[in-house]
This record gives structure tokens, sequence and C-alpha cells, in this order.
């Protein structure tokens, strides 16, 4: 079949799902999207997967973000013309579509690419076994009779040899007004479809702050910091308020038994 000159021909095995990576991450490194890429198991190929990239970006599908400086790589976001063509091909996020006044701002970006390498982090070690992100819990928060009571960073999945255990995640870079924290602890209190909530830091000043804020929640929340996870992942030493420090693992083990 022959295609006007200038025509992109989608491929729904690869386009889509790359297009759907770069809108769920928000903001993406180059080198990032590869892997989220490879791992998948849609594009193998780097060569392959530089010319699927810039020719999604020449159609102003995506677009690359020139003020995001020190990520590494390029940094990416999907345009309201990928969620168009995303939308056409059933993927719709009513947290994130092609009717959305505002698109993502690049001052988020650092938290969304920290997100992706924790995400990756997991998925390097074959410890992940799903992760739903922010969008996708956001769209279904609006929908759900039975919605969690926030829109966390995201919901993880992981294997604990042959079982699955779930925990909400959410990644702090920097702390929010005392107000906001107020909000918070009265969510994670009502919280019923979730029994566990990490909260990873990108530091420790961050972390003791947020014990400050939100300690009295109790069992439900665990806190360490990013770095650590990333290294040690489900080994990771959390706090948890009111007891002594627990390997993340075994407190997994004790609540989503």
């Amino acid at each position: 079949m022959r295609y006007a000159k200038g025509t992109l021909v989608v491929s729904r095995e690869r386009d889509i799902p790359l297009l759907r990576q770069v809108r769920n991450s928000k903001f993406i490194t180059h080198s990032q999207l590869f892997e989220f890429m490879r791992v998948g198991g849609f594009d193998h190929d780097r060569d392959s997967f530089n010319w699927r990239l810039r020719r999604l970006v020449k159609s102003a599908h995506l677009v690359a973000c020139p003020e995001v400086n020190g990520a590494g790589s390029a940094v990416y976001r999907i345009t309201k013309k990928g969620l168009n063509l995303l939308e056409h091909y059933g993927e719709y996020a009513t947290a994130l579509s092609s009717s959305t006044e505002h698109l993502p701002h690049p001052s988020s970006a650092f938290h969304a690419i920290e997100l992706n390498e924790i995400n990756l982090s997991l998925a390097r070690k074959n410890v992940l076994a799903s992760w739903q992100w922010d969008i996708e819990i956001a769209s279904f928060n609006t929908i759900s009779p039975c919605p969690f009571q926030k829109d966390y960073d995201a919901i993880v999945a992981v294997w604990l040899g042959d079982r699955q255990a779930r925990f909400a995640l959410e990644y702090e870079r920097s702390l929010k007004k005392a107000r906001d924290y107020d909000k918070i602890r009265v969510a994670l209190e009502a919280e019923q479809e979730i029994d566990c909530i990490l909260y990873l830091t990108s530091g420790p000043e961050v972390m003791v702050s947020l014990i400050q804020a939100l300690g009295s929640v109790g069992k439900k929340v665990a806190f360490a910091p990013a770095r650590s996870f990333e290294a040690t992942l489900l080994d990771t030493s959390v706090v948890c308020p009111g007891s002594a420090p627990e390997v993340f693992r075994e407190l997994l083990e004790t609540r989503c038994a």
C-alpha cells in the first residue's frame, strides 16, 4: 500500500505503547523511554527506537523539553496531538486527555523522572508485577464507586515469592505546606483499599519532616529515602512511626498476607 509523502503510518504494536508510556510518565528521558520499551518487549533495537521517536517528535505527537536540564538525556512529554492519537486507538485517560486545558508543567519533570527510575529499578530485578500510574489512578478515582482516598503517585504490585503484595507509592521531592499535609493525613487515615503506603523521599530532611507531619497515621505508612529503595528494593530498611525500623519485604508480608 502506498502512502502520501509525509504521512505518519502508525504501528499499534510499537508507536502506541511508546506514546502511552510518555503520557503515563508525564515526563521521561530518552534513555528511560528506551528501557521501558525494551522491558515491555515493544522494541529491543536502539536504532529502530531512535527512528520511531524522531518521527513522533517530527510529527508533533511528542515534544522535547529543552527547559528541563540535567536529566542526563533529552526529556519528552506528550502533546495534545499525541493524546488525540492515543484516544483514536482506544487509550483514553480522563485525567490527561486531548481536551485537558493544561498539560503537565516542566516544574514537575524531575518528580516524574524519579518515579520512572523507581519503576525501572523494580523491573530490572524482576520484582515488579504491575504498576498503576498516577494518571491511571486519578482517572479511576473519577469513575469508581470505591475510589482510593488519594491520587497516589503509583499503586504497585510486587512479587513476594510466588504471590503478590500491593502498596501505594508516594515520592516526595520537596515539602508541601502544613495545611496540605493535614488533608493528606485525613485521606490516608480513611484509606480502605490499600493496607500499606510507602513514602519515598529525596533526602533525610524531607523524610524527617514527613514523619512529623504524617506519623500519626500509624501502621499504614512507611518512609525511606528514594535512593536507598532503588538500591535495595524490597530489602530496604523503612521507618514506621511508633516502632523500630523494619525491612520493607517483611512489612509487606505482614500487612498484605
